[in-house]
Order: C-alpha cells, then structure tokens, then sequence
C-alpha cells in the first residue's frame, strides 16, 4: 500500500534533497576544479620528500668522538667540534682537526674549539 504524505512532509523532503544536492554538486565541482598551480605544488612535494638524502659527516663525528669532543653539524655545511679541556695536548689534537677539515680554532673559557663551514 503505498504511503501518502502531508503537504508540509513533502515539501521537507523537498527541500532536503535540494540542499544535497546542492552539497553533492558543490563538492564535485570543487574536487574536479582542482587549480594546476595546487597539483603542481602537491607533486613537487611529492617528489622532494622522495629525493632527500641525509648525509652525516661520519668522518667528522667519529674523530671529533675519539679526541672527547661534542660534535655539532649541520646542512649547511656548519662543522663545530668542542673540548672543554683548553689543556695543550688537546690544542694541538684540535688544531690537528682544524686543520684536516679545513676548519678554525679558538680557544677560551669553553674549552677547545674547532668550527666552520665546510
């Protein structure tokens, strides 16, 4: 048997299935409408994310490690090596560091230093 409704249930159902339609189609268009500027952006991201390679100066680290030192690096290129002993065989161990990794030195209240980009 079918059902009848009431003028102000029909006019409900109505006016539900305008508002989602409107919806369904607002979102379809947005999705499809996608700006080539934003598609090219999410790939660049896409493919950077792929392409990094971390590289740690092992070299660096392991020497800065046997003389007892703090190694400190980063991507750009920045190498720092510090000593908190400013004894006279750490300098000379440091300045032998310095000057294989083509760095400077300075010494002071914090110890030994070596530093520079490389």
């Amino acid at each position: 048997m079918a059902k009848t409704y009431s003028e102000l249930e029909a006019w409900a159902i109505f006016i539900g299935a305008l508002i989602i339609g409107v919806v369904l189609t607002s979102l379809f268009w947005a999705f499809i409408t996608i700006p080539e500027d934003v598609k090219k952006i999410e790939k660049e991201i896409k493919n950077a994310s792929q392409t990094i390679n971390i590289e740690k100066p092992n070299d660096f680290i392991i020497f800065c490690q046997k003389v007892d030192g703090v190694p400190n690096w980063d991507n750009t290129g920045l190498r720092q090596c510090i000593v908190g002993d400013s004894s006279e065989k750490n300098l000379i161990v440091m300045n032998l560091l310095c000057k294989k990794f083509n760095l400077s030195l300075s010494y002071g209240s914090f110890g030994v230093k070596c530093e520079g980009k490389v």
